[in-house]
């Protein structure tokens, strides 16, 4: 909405001057119109240019998160292995390593699609149902 008060407000005052000026009607029209053309493919080439940026930045923190994603799902295997074995953990550790786990996966697969916008699930890679990968 902005742009159009803008630019239509710069139309009636390039007009009013123009007028003043004595510039026949044909010439005004060219003139004015020519300016804020130029002007409005200035401002909306410039805000074309902003969205395009911020695109790339969210894209580029939902690879970094399916990364990390991935990282996580790694190493919660191995913790989940080791706590497994029992060897040397008293009942309290596994429990609070099974809670751990519990919870580290919950929020990868509750909390983290939510974010993960341009990745899919990759089910069965590595072992693990619930792996995201960003979409190539």
């Amino acid at each position: 909405m902005a742009v159009v008060i803008v630019v239509s407000a710069l139309g009636i005052v390039l007009d009013r001057l123009l007028l003043k000026e004595g510039l026949p009607r044909l010439d005004m029209l060219i003139f004015s119109n020519g300016l804020t053309g130029l002007f409005a493919g200035g401002l909306f080439f410039q805000m074309a240019r902003e969205a395009k940026a911020s695109r790339a930045l969210v894209e580029e923190r939902m690879k970094t998160i399916a990364e990390l994603n991935h990282h996580i799902r790694n190493a919660l295997q191995v913790i989940k292995f080791l706590g497994g074995q029992r060897s040397g953990l008293d009942a309290v550790q596994l429990q609070l390593i099974n809670d751990s786990a519990d919870r580290i996966e919950w929020a990868l697969r509750e909390v983290l699609p939510r974010y993960s916008v341009g990745a899919v699930p990759v089910p069965g890679e590595e072992g693990h149902a619930n792996v995201v990968r960003p979409v190539s």
